[in-house]
């Protein structure tokens, strides 16, 4: 249920029949939900230049002309800025969100299938930070798709048919046992894939033989797709435990190689080979590709190299028109260094008429104060290393402020909070803004971080719990503090549907942290346990329909909602 969608509702009939009125039946404005200095706002650019009016004055007759009494409407700078009663809608807001509980937020009947395909780390290594954004990322968005009812499947694309496989598996059957000691499998074999490489660079039979096994891969050589996939599941197993621990599931693992098995791979370069566009050079085989956007010259996609082998990009045009065939909408969730892959899968997809094509949802690199990080060069801050140091900080924080708990006690909360602010930290900023790591702020517990929301959720449970029985009937708010508060969670399905239709994920972490602010704030200026009666126990449902959407959108962000911190 959404308690400000009978308020929109009534401000869009109200709108489409002044406009209908006014400026003829064609007439339309869209609303913008939430807006920035109103609940929703209409602007009145659009109109403007067809109408011959500026945008205040279509703004200003608007407002003028409202007679009902469940809206207030204002124009500002040619926006039509609407308010629900405040009133109102903090008595619905409570009431819906203590009816419907969990599915509090849920707007969509999730009719299509969506893929989305994230993580899909090479199976060559470890996890690093910088490519545990996209599993963050892309968990996020998958969580807040289920919960607004979408009808959503996570996938990983295991590339276990790419040359940082061949090599490392190479790397196995030809380097000694390293000695470190180390035994899960993708830190224990990342060792063999960066010595391999460095042998590549500089010895030619070592680079011929990798090259010799790529080939064989390619043909789908049983020998080499059963070793390949072995060491490359081996490395995998590692991968999942380290996602499992940062609160990280995928649905379904897709194989590279099964592609190639199953004849896809070898279909889709026939279909490329027979278009009128496709050229051969040397033996290889490309299609022209023009200029990003509409900038002179030409790019080449190859989709064969001249010894016949495929490449990525080819592989994963046959990955996608069979993840089309399971679904009705796929989201990737990509580093920004595959742009120009995309555009050449997207230009693949168009030419074989597939009439299909993906959402991409682009991140920015992680990176480290020193620079870029590397699995090829040995480079990379691990996320296992990351998560144990911010179990262990946050331990040290538990202990300063809680000396009423034993050791386990403060383990286990120094566990949830560690991968909150982890978790948080990455998912809270824009995807299309570059991050450098830095430890202070990863593991920063005070300001917009999640023991921040965490806490105010805990504090919630504690009032609740304090208050012992009671039971709410009719509820009513009149303190501004109340008011803005029931505000905040009457907004969150909109945020939903927002982060839903934008992928824009990081604006769940905004909204937790300001419901987390207000409620706060809440707190600090109205009395709860000692209210007269019947103020109590209004003011005990909004402190319980509070703990119900700081747990929803923490879930939402993968986060766990601690009872006591």
């Amino acid at each position: 249920m959404d308690p400000m969608e009978r308020y929109v509702a009534e401000a869009r009939e109200y709108i489409n029949a002044r406009l209908a009125s006014d400026y003829g039946k064609d007439a339309r404005l869209e609303l913008e939900i939430p807006a920035a200095r109103a609940d929703f706002a209409c602007p009145c650019f659009i109109l403007a230049r067809k109408s011959g009016k500026t945008p205040q004055q279509i703004a200003d007759g608007l407002a003028a002309g409202y007679a009902g009494s469940g809206l207030k409407m204002w124009a500002e700078n040619g926006y039509l800025n609407i308010n629900a009663d405040p009133v109102s809608l903090a008595a619905e807001t409570v009431t819906a969100i203590r009816t419907s509980g969990d599915d509090y937020g849920k707007t969509a009947e999730g009719r299509e299938k969506i893929i989305v395909e994230h993580t899909s780390i090479n199976p060559n290594g470890p996890i690093h930070i910088g490519r545990a954004r996209n599993a963050l990322i892309g968990d996020t968005l998958v969580r807040c798709f289920r919960h607004a009812g979408l009808n959503v499947e996570s996938e990983y694309y295991v590339d276990d048919a790419g040359k940082q496989v061949t090599m490392l598996v190479w790397g196995v059957q030809h380097l000694e046992a390293p000695t470190t000691g180390i035994i899960k499998p993708d830190r224990k074999l990342v060792d063999y894939y960066i010595r391999a490489s460095e042998l590549a660079g500089k010895d030619e039979k070592c680079a011929a033989e990798i090259q010799e096994m790529q080939r064989r891969l390619d043909q789908g050589d049983p020998e080499i797709v059963r070793s390949v996939r072995m060491i490359a599941d081996d490395v995998l197993e590692g991968i999942k435990e380290s996602l499992s621990n940062i609160n990280v599931r995928l649905d379904r693992y897709s194989y590279e190689s099964d592609l190639i098995l199953n004849g896809k791979v070898a279909g889709v370069i026939d279909k490329l080979k027979k278009l009128p566009e496709a050229k051969e050079d040397g033996g290889a085989w490309y299609i022209p590709i023009g200029g990003k956007d509409g900038e002179d010259g030409e790019d080449r996609f190859y989709f064969t190299r001249t010894d016949g082998t495929s490449l990525y990009t080819t592989r994963d045009v046959a990955y996608h028109i069979d993840k089309f065939s399971r679904a009705d909408r796929l989201v990737d969730v990509l580093g920004e260094d595959q742009k120009l892959g995309i555009r050449f899968l997207s230009a693949a997809l168009k030419l074989l008429e597939t009439g299909r094509e993906p959402d991409f949802l682009f991140y920015s690199f992680v990176t480290l104060p020193a620079g870029k990080m590397s699995t090829r060069a040995g480079s990379f801050v691990l996320l296992d290393d990351i998560l144990e140091e911010g179990k262990r900080r946050a331990k040290e924080e538990v202990l300063k402020r809680r000396s009423d708990i034993s050791d386990a006690e403060a383990t286990a909360i120094a566990s949830v909070v560690g991968l909150g602010a982890l978790r948080y930290n990455i998912v809270r900023l824009q995807a299309e803004k570059k991050v450098v790591f830095r430890w202070e702020e990863a593991l920063n517990f005070e300001g917009n971080s999640a023991p921040f929301v965490q806490y105010a959720h805990a504090r919630a449970c504690s009032i609740l719990e304090k208050a012992g029985p009671w039971s709410a009937g009719s509820v009513a708010y009149r303190e501004e503090a109340e008011l803005a508060l029931c505000k905040q969670l009457a907004l969150f399905p909109s945020i939903l549907r927002d982060v839903s239709r934008s992928m824009a994920v990081h604006r769940m972490a905004v909204y937790s942290h300001e419901l987390a602010s207000l409620f706060n704030q809440f707190y600090r200026l109205v009395s709860v346990l000692k209210a007269a009666e019947g103020v109590r126990t209004s003011r005990l449902a909004l402190v319980d329909a509070t703990r119900q959407v700081l747990r929803i959108s923490l879930d939402c962000l993968g986060i766990e909602a601690p009872r006591s911190m």
